[in-house]
């Protein structure tokens, strides 16, 4: 039987909220940015991640009216595990959480790994979901030779490993988590382009937080989702009838500008935004702008 009570643990600061949605015997891990009760937008988080990075989006957020609702994907951060098949299967757990929260419509956007969710949303709900938006989002994987031009040595290892090998993929994973904050710092910086290693100068432990809340209570959420993304889909791009903004950075090194051009031409009704000097971490950069665009007329 499912319940609709939610547990939210107020910060002292007030700009986040966090807590879970029960159903039945597992709960739906919940974060909260921007203006509560404002219009609403389903942030699907990155891989690796939790839905704590959208603290990228939360001053934005605030002056465009915008409620956030970023969803732990299963097993990660504070969802519990449960099996989904696959990317198209993430739509019902959206619908879920979307059912409890009363909203008949909303926005999605999907960052990097969550683009291929924030689609499957649109694909599943389009009388629920009035727009969407992927950035830095992942085009499907056509084999091993997609897989190999990804920027990001986790990505590459991972990705093969979570569907052939999961125990291998988990133990890697418990190895990653040895290592200290600062070699995930180094990292985002390292990656990022211009204007996005200049955004994330004050930012970038929003970065860390996720990743470490991503396997706090373990590891095996992050292979699965590994596994789905990495994986078919499950899900018809030609299917998507709303408008999907695309926005990708042309400096962007770990997904490269090619994952956006297929998804642009896989799509019926999409717009490609390039943005100059920006790497994979432009939620940082262009936030208002996505905001903007999303916002209901």
């Amino acid at each position: 039987r499912r319940t609709r009570a939610v547990s939210i643990a107020e910060p002292d600061d007030g700009a986040v909220t966090s807590g879970s949605r029960t159903c039945g015997q597992s709960s739906i891990g919940l974060w909260r940015f921007g203006h509560r009760g404002g219009w609403p937008l389903i942030w699907c988080h990155g891989g690796l991640s939790c839905g704590a990075d959208a603290a990228l989006l939360d001053a934005a957020a605030r002056r465009h009216g915008a409620d956030v609702i970023a969803i732990d994907r299963p097993g990660i951060g504070r969802s519990s595990p449960k099996h989904v098949a696959t990317v198209a299967s993430w739509s019902s757990v959206v619908g879920q959480v979307a059912d409890g929260l009363h909203l008949d419509e909303f926005a999605v956007a999907g960052w990097s790994a969550g683009g291929p969710y924030a689609l499957a949303c649109a694909a599943a709900m389009p009388e629920r979901v009035r727009q969407a938006a992927t950035l830095a989002g992942m085009a499907p994987l056509d084999g091993f030779r997609d897989v190999a031009r990804l920027g990001l040595w986790a990505d590459v290892v991972l990705i093969p490993a979570a569907s052939r090998q999961p125990r291998l993929a988990s133990a890697l994973l418990r190895l990653a988590r040895m290592l200290p904050d600062r070699f995930f710092r180094w990292e985002v910086l390292r990656s990022a382009g211009t204007r996005d290693r200049e955004a994330l100068q004050d930012r970038v432990s929003d970065l860390v937080i996720a990743v470490r809340e991503a396997t706090k209570a373990g590891v095996y959420g992050t292979v699965d989702d590994y596994r789905r993304f990495g994986g078919p889909w499950g899900l018809d791009l030609d299917t998507i009838n709303q408008h999907v903004t695309i926005w990708h950075g042309r400096q962007d090194t770990l997904a490269p500008l090619s994952h956006a051009e297929r998804l642009h031409n896989a799509l019926n009704n999409s717009t490609l935004r390039i943005v100059a000097s920006t790497g994979h971490y432009l939620p940082a950069v262009i936030a208002d702008q996505v905001l903007a665009e999303l916002a209901p007329s």
